[in-house]
């Protein structure tokens, strides 16, 4: 009688019964959904939809401050176009609403998401009324226009204009 080579089929590694390669799968997209799920967050939290009409405009066109720079930020200059009339607005200024002092966006680094400053500054006219996307620690309220805050609403983008 001759000798045959039996060989046992081969199985597929296992971790408390499930296959690796699934248990690879399964973990790679719930992974991928966290992360999904905190950008989300992240770009959705603290922003209000605001209605404000402009009283005045005291804010250059251009304007970023300086920075010292870090890991992942290079270090910069402070520039603007022009300084504020109110220098109790701060190096960069803010746009006077019937909400109180909202500030705009810098210049540099350009915005993800958003309008950049120079667009936002040519559309604000005085006297008319917006709505506008605002990132605040709280929600902007008729009762804080005459309030200074140490860190002002800034204007992430202008969603409707009312007819002036």
């Amino acid at each position: 009688m001759a000798k045959q080579d039996i060989q046992a089929p081969e199985q597929e590694e296992t971790i408390f019964t499930i296959p690796v390669s699934r248990l690879i799968l399964w973990l790679s997209l719930a992974a991928g959904a966290m992360v999904l799920i905190v950008a989300i967050w992240a770009v959705t939290h603290n922003r209000y939809v605001v209605t404000v009409d402009v009283r005045a405009m005291d804010a250059p066109r251009d304007c970023w401050e300086d920075i010292d720079g870090g890991l992942l930020s290079r270090a910069r200059e402070a520039k603007r176009s022009r300084a504020p009339r109110r220098s109790y607005l701060g190096y960069c200024g803010a746009v006077l609403t019937t909400h109180g002092a909202f500030a705009l966006p810098e210049t540099f680094p350009r915005p993800w998401l958003g309008q950049t400053r120079a667009d936002i500054h040519n559309r604000l006219q005085r006297g008319c009324r917006y709505d506008l996307v605002v990132t605040a620690d709280k929600r902007p309220s008729r009762r804080d226009a005459g309030k200074s805050r140490r860190n002002r609403p800034e204007i992430r983008r202008i969603m409707f204009s009312y007819p002036c």
